[in-house]
C-alpha cells in the first residue's frame, strides 16, 4: 500500500462526512449516544485508512469521503442491527425460572386478563438504552430541571403539569424548552 501523509483538508472532509453520516443514521434508526460515537469513530478510521486510495483526478475529496462513509456506515448499521436481534431474541422455554413470565392469558386478582410486563412487544434493549440515557441526563441536571422532569413524568402531559407547577405559563414553557434541549444533548427526543 502506498503511504501518503494525510493533508488537513482531507481530515476535515473525512470528519465532516463521518459526522454527517452518523447523524443521519442516528436520527433515522434511533441510535444511542454510545452507538453514534462508536460508529462515527469507525467511519473516520476507515476514511483515514483509505486516504492512500484517494485520487483527485477521479473525483472530488467530498465525493470520495461521502461514498466511503456511506458504505462503511451501512456495514456498521447492519452489524448493529444483527447484534440487537441476537440480544433481543426471547424464547418462553428460557423463562422457566423467571417469575415475571407466565403463559397467556394471565388474570389479575379481579379476574381481568392482563399482559405480563415481559409479554409486551417493546424492544427491551432499546428501552434499557433509553433509561440509561435518561439517568445520565438526570445526573447532569440542576435541581430545578429535575423537579420539572419529575413533575411532567407524574402528570404525563404538559398542560396538567403546567397547572400543577404554579408557575406563570410563559416561565413554565420556557423551562420545558430548556429541559427538552438538555435531554436532546443526551440523544433523547421527547415525544411530540
Amino acid at each position: 500500500m502506498n503511504k501518503k501523509i494525510v493533508d488537513q483538508q482531507y481530515v476535515q472532509s473525512a470528519t465532516n462526512a463521518a459526522a454527517t453520516r452518523t447523524y443521519r443514521l442516528a436520527a433515522k434508526h434511533g441510535l444511542s449516544i454510545a452507538e453514534r460515537e462508536d460508529m462515527q469513530q469507525a467511519i473516520l478510521l476507515e476514511l483515514l485508512e483509505r486516504y492512500p486510495y484517494y485520487d483527485s483526478a477521479k473525483g472530488s475529496m467530498n465525493t470520495f469521503t461521502g461514498i466511503v462513509s456511506e458504505h462503511r456506515a451501512l456495514e456498521l448499521l447492519d452489524q448493529l442491527m444483527k447484534q440487537r436481534l441476537r440480544m433481543s431474541v426471547f424464547e418462553p422455554l428460557d423463562a422457566v425460572n423467571d417469575p415475571d413470565f407466565y403463559d397467556y392469558p394471565v388474570t389479575n386478582a379481579t379476574g381481568e386478563k392482563v399482559v405480563p410486563l415481559w409479554g409486551d412487544d417493546r424492544d427491551l434493549f432499546n428501552d434499557s438504552e433509553t433509561l440509561h440515557d435518561i439517568h445520565a441526563a438526570l445526573t447532569c441536571m440542576s435541581q430545578e430541571q429535575q423537579d420539572l422532569f419529575y413533575l411532567i413524568d407524574r402528570y404525563h402531559d404538559i398542560p396538567s403539569a403546567a397547572k400543577a407547577s404554579g408557575m406563570p405559563t410563559a416561565t413554565f414553557y420556557r423551562r420545558v424548552a430548556d429541559l427538552q434541549m438538555h435531554l436532546r444533548m443526551f440523544g433523547i427526543r421527547p415525544a411530540a
